[in-house]
């Protein structure tokens, strides 16, 4: 099981079984949300439970997107489809365990010149689930 939460704590969750490795994001909504570029991990719903959700509020950024966010805190923490879930991102900043990273989507709007894992697969825009098999179990 990995625990994870917000900076505030008062929104909190755990993943079961197992998890997406991490992509680095680089698209116009992750830099605005959370500067310059996001990394997050996927979970299917069912290996995905909120333990404490006080303060969780969801932005819908998109027709087809939403984001989960703590109203306290400001902490950034989850994207997820709208209609039919199946999964859920989680910013892997919120995880009290680390996740390996694999690659990078929307590499075209990069920004920063900091070289983060330049050895690592890179997409222009999406990876359309290129990256979703790439498992993490959970121990």
């Amino acid at each position: 099981m990995i625990q994870g939460g917000c900076l505030c704590k008062s929104v909190s969750f755990k993943i079961y079984k197992e998890t997406r490795k991490a992509v680095i994001c680089h698209c116009t909504m992750c830099q605005k949300s959370n500067g310059e570029f996001s990394s997050y991990t996927k979970a299917k719903l069912n290996n995905f439970k909120l333990t404490k959700k006080s303060s969780l509020k969801w932005y819908h950024s998109s027709k087809k997107y939403r984001r989960g966010f703590c109203f306290k805190c400001g902490s950034s923490l989850f994207f997820q489809k709208i209609e039919d879930p199946i999964d859920i991102a989680i910013s892997t900043g919120s995880l009290k365990k680390n996740i390996s990273t694999v690659g990078h989507i929307f590499y075209h709007n990069k920004k920063s010149i900091i070289d983060i894992g330049s050895k690592l697969k890179k997409f222009q825009k999406s990876s359309n689930g290129y990256f979703d098999n790439m498992l993490e179990k959970i121990k």
